[in-house]
């Protein structure tokens, strides 16, 4: 943490405790100001996998989630099958413009929303060895990490 803090200027935020199919691992945020690097340090008490480790993962932001998901499968790229009961819970919490519920169903996209009204989509790839992707799209003013979300890929990637 000290080393993200001084060296490259990163400003920590609070730390989140997550629960996935291994039990409870902490996680925590640094980020530039101004909307620059992003960074999520997680620590699990023990190895999740046969191999020993966790999966690793990269988050690319970008600017439109709905065009760059459908270019991602049409290129033959498998993302991570997100249970349907996800976006019933969904429909039930949050009004949605017209299609726009049906469309994250469809493509398998996650969605927050926090209390200033920001709004985070993102989707995540099918794990390869022991890597995935995210592509992540933030507005207005969303700041977080979709932490609300992290249990249900847990699930889906353990699944």
């Amino acid at each position: 943490m000290l080393f993200h803090r001084a060296v490259l200027g990163l400003s920590p935020h609070d730390t989140v405790e997550l629960a996935d199919p291994y039990g409870l691992f902490r996680s925590r945020a640094l980020s530039a100001p101004h909307a620059g690097p992003r960074l999520v340090l997680n620590l699990a008490p023990s190895p999740a996998d046969e191999a020993g480790t966790r999966a690793r993962h990269v988050a690319f932001a970008v600017d439109d989630i709905v065009a760059a998901v459908r270019r991602f499968r049409a290129a033959g790229a498998g993302l991570l099958e997100v249970p349907a009961n996800y976006y019933d819970d969904l429909r039930a919490r949050y009004e949605f413009r017209e299609g726009e519920w049906e469309t994250y169903r469809e493509l398998g996209i996650l969605y927050d929303r926090d209390e200033n009204g920001g709004e985070f989509r993102h989707c995540y790839t099918q794990t390869v060895g022991h890597v995935f992707f995210e592509f992540v799209q933030r507005s207005g003013g969303y700041r977080g990490y979709g932490a609300a979300n992290a249990p249900i890929r847990l699930a889906a990637q353990r699944r």
